[in-house]
């Protein structure tokens, strides 16, 4: 039963697994080793279907697949899909991204953990180090030279530097005494262990995708499995992983594993909780990738959201007025249960939701709906509307109101930007409305 249900999930209902007879061959790159490794099994099991999985680093594994070897699927860095898609080596139909992964510095297990939370601090921490390592032909490569111009120590650092073909292996085993590659690339070595990821102004992202061989005669079974690495089941251990899922769709900006944070980021974490009590959640994972943004932002909402002029009732109308405006469902469904606890009717609330002018609105609640109305509506606010709020709420509610609003939108926008997945909590549905 389990098993007929992961293949209705993947889409496979309809094609029987008897016919899926030959070994699928993967060619993976070494930054989604760990994922990959995982997920095979789990795809399996499911399927009935065997895998073959190689891995390597992506430059080698597309020479290979340049000389002709066999294979159904390939995962490597973006651009490397695209030129062999353009090569002919690759089904462009079937091409997709399935994670990005940031780069960080690995050193021997137990050995003191170097300062590089800035890149100040790193620099100082390659100066001081005897000797560096990473694999000359991999996805940091280019980050990792990049860096050393930038710092102006390029022939210095070059005189220490160790190509290699493993370069957390090469630190575990004492060969170079900080090692540069994917962060996911670093926390299944037994040997080595994160320093941490590359201060945020010097991180570069890499993106991977996937796709079939153009010459793949399991053109059903592959298919099938690019599926499955790009269904919400695999994001989860993709994110687990050290990388970053990047399902189409999906949370662009998804919450961040610790080992991934840098020092800044891990401060602002704990500062989060420390203020609310809570774990960080909704936009401030997005927001944690410029830390001091989040930490700012959350002092701005801990004002707004519990101690503006406005009371709890009132506030909370008005951020659902905002959440409306952007149709933002995460924004909404967290703040829907508030408002009717609040005092905020359930049929005001639901007209809100469908985009109407409430019938039964108290006197306040219609001088703030007007006032929140012309001012995203109009970028402005009449002269009457403002008079009027501001003989009800005075200045310091007027400028709160507007506050709130402000704030809520950046929420919005945040969320929006990022995918947000808003998740199912009861509340009315935020359907697009016309323009």
């Amino acid at each position: 039963m389990r098993k007929c249900l992961l293949i209705a999930i993947l889409g496979l209902a309809l094609l029987p697994v008897t016919s899926w007879a030959q070994t699928l061959t993967v060619l993976s790159s070494n930054a989604a080793k760990t994922a990959v490794n995982e997920l095979g099994p789990q795809f399996e099991k499911a399927t009935g279907q065997h895998l073959s999985l190689s891995f390597a680093n992506s430059a080698d594994l597309k020479a290979r697949i340049e000389k002709g070897e066999a294979f159904d699927v390939a995962i490597l860095t973006s651009p490397l899909i695209d030129d062999l898609i353009k090569q002919g080596k690759l089904a462009a139909s079937s091409r997709a991204n399935i994670a990005r992964a940031g780069a960080g510095v690995a050193i021997r297990k137990g050995a003191p953990k170097p300062d590089i939370s800035t890149p100040e601090a790193l620099k100082r921490t390659l100066i001081a180090a005897k000797s560096v390592a990473y694999v000359g032909q991999g996805a940091t490569a280019s980050i990792v030279r990049g860096i050393f111009d930038r710092f102006g120590i390029a022939a210095e650092m070059n005189a220490k530097t160790r190509l290699v073909l493993f370069a957390a292996e090469a630190v575990a085993a004492g060969e170079a005494e900080l090692g540069f590659t994917q962060i996911p690339e670093i926390l299944p070595i037994a040997g080595a262990e994160l320093a941490g990821p590359l201060p945020a102004e010097l991180q570069v992202y890499t993106v991977f995708g996937t796709a079939i061989a153009a010459a793949s005669k399991q053109s059903a079974a592959a298919a099938a499995f690019i599926r499955f690495l790009t269904s919400p089941t695999a994001a989860s251990v993709i994110n687990a992983k050290g990388m970053q899922s990047m399902t189409a769709g999906s949370d662009r900006l998804p919450p961040m594993p610790a080992t991934a944070m840098t020092d800044a980021q891990k401060k602002s974490v704990e500062e989060f909780k420390a203020a609310r009590g809570v774990d960080v959640s909704g936009p401030f994972h997005p927001l944690l990738r410029s830390p001091e943004l989040m930490s700012r932002a959350r002092a701005m909402g801990d004002y707004l959201r519990y101690k503006s002029a406005l009371p709890p009732r009132l506030s909370e109308f008005v951020i659902l007025l905002t959440a409306r405006e952007w149709a933002q469902q995460y924004e909404w469904n967290a703040h829907y249960p508030i408002a009717l606890k609040a005092g905020v009717s359930q049929q005001v609330a639901q007209a809100i939701a469908e985009g109407r002018r409430p019938a039964g609105m108290t006197e306040e609640e219609e001088i703030l709906f007007d006032f929140c109305h012309e001012l995203h509506r109009d970028k402005n606010v009449s002269d009457p509307t403002y008079s009027r709020a501001l003989a009800k709420f005075g200045e310091q509610g007027v400028i709160d109101t507007v506050g709130i609003n402000g704030y809520y939108t950046l929420l919005a926008m945040v969320l929006n930007t990022a995918r947000t997945p808003a998740g199912d909590t009861g509340s009315p549905v935020l359907r697009p409305l016309p323009r």
